[in-house]
């Protein structure tokens, strides 16, 4: 007797179309909903778009070990749902066919189900949720470039402010510009250009030159009358501020590996607290998996 006959694989295909289609459906409306957030929270720092699709995709394993257990549980629902409706339920019981025999199936695509989310809740899921906080860092400490806002001041250090009128060539080519700078001596250079530019040193990575074009320099130092120098090309260096580092993996309990949950829950050398936490964790997440074996029972009864 075969193993798997061919009404296993007529519920198979019962199964198997609306699993994927409602996986589908409930991530792309979780994707939905946070790119929209992400987009605004980007446009808010001024940072590049690029960057929210970057998020979204450490997003993901969050989302599928959501969307797996409740594409499995109306997956099995819908096939058994019309296999009442259509009587086909009523026949395979009249030849004989057992729920427990007729659950095989589902029961397989559950543990293989499993196996997927034991491996993105216990170990990808940590490190994707490791990776969006460190793009989020950078986003918010201007480590991947934020952008100057048009028509807004702009504080480049705490004693530069930029203001830009317009912006072309994405980005390239800037108008209107003033910038105010100053020193520790009281000197305030008031600047403006009708154009300028933002050019990379090779050598000093931390240092980039605002090259302004057709524009004035009001010199204004304390007890002096003020000077105006006009220029046709002027080089502005900008010093950009020092970055720390994202911090280590592990600064919240979601971002450890499940053996490291494991090791810090029953490690009597930390504190009881965080050992508390650790295996609440540990917990929550084997629950989070182990579940799902209930599911076929739930939704073929």
């Amino acid at each position: 007797m075969k193993f798997i006959n061919d009404i296993d694989r007529y519920i198979l295909r019962l199964v198997l179309m609306p699993m994927f289609g409602i996986f589908l459906l409930a991530a792309s409306l979780l994707v939905m909903d946070k790119m929209l957030r992400l987009f605004d929270f980007v446009a808010t720092e001024g940072g590049p778009i690029g960057v929210v699709f970057k998020m979204l995709a450490n997003m993901l394993p969050e989302y599928a070990s959501l969307a797996i257990p409740l594409g499995l549980m109306l997956g099995i629902l819908l096939a058994f749902r019309k296999l009442a409706t259509s009587s086909e339920l009523d026949v395979m019981r009249a030849v004989g066919l057992s729920y427990t025999r007729m659950l095989r199936v589902p029961y397989i695509i559950t543990l293989v189900l499993v196996v997927a989310n034991f491996a993105i809740v216990g170990y990808l899921q940590p490190l994707s949720r490791y990776y969006y906080e460190e793009l989020n860092y950078e986003l918010k400490s201007g480590a991947l470039g934020a952008s100057i806002k048009v028509g807004e001041f702009t504080a480049l250090k705490d004693r530069i402010a930029l203001r830009i009128d317009e912006s072309q060539d994405n980005g390239q080519r800037l108008m209107g510009i003033f910038a105010r700078v100053s020193n520790e001596k009281g000197q305030v250079l008031s600047i403006s250009a009708r154009e300028g530019r933002f050019l990379a040193l090779k050598n000093q990575p931390d240092t980039i030159i605002l090259r302004l074009e057709q524009g004035q320099i009001i010199q204004d130092m304390p007890g002096k009358m003020p000077r105006v120098l006009s220029f046709t090309r002027h080089d502005l260096p900008i010093e950009l501020p020092a970055i720390e580092k994202f911090r280590q993996r592990g600064g919240q309990e979601r971002e450890y590996l499940l053996p490291e949950l494991m090791k810090l829950g029953w490690n009597k050398d930390i504190p009881k607290e965080n050992r508390v936490s650790s295996q609440a964790n540990f917990n929550y997440r084997v629950v989070e998996v182990v579940m799902m074996l209930l599911l076929p029972l739930l939704a073929g009864g």
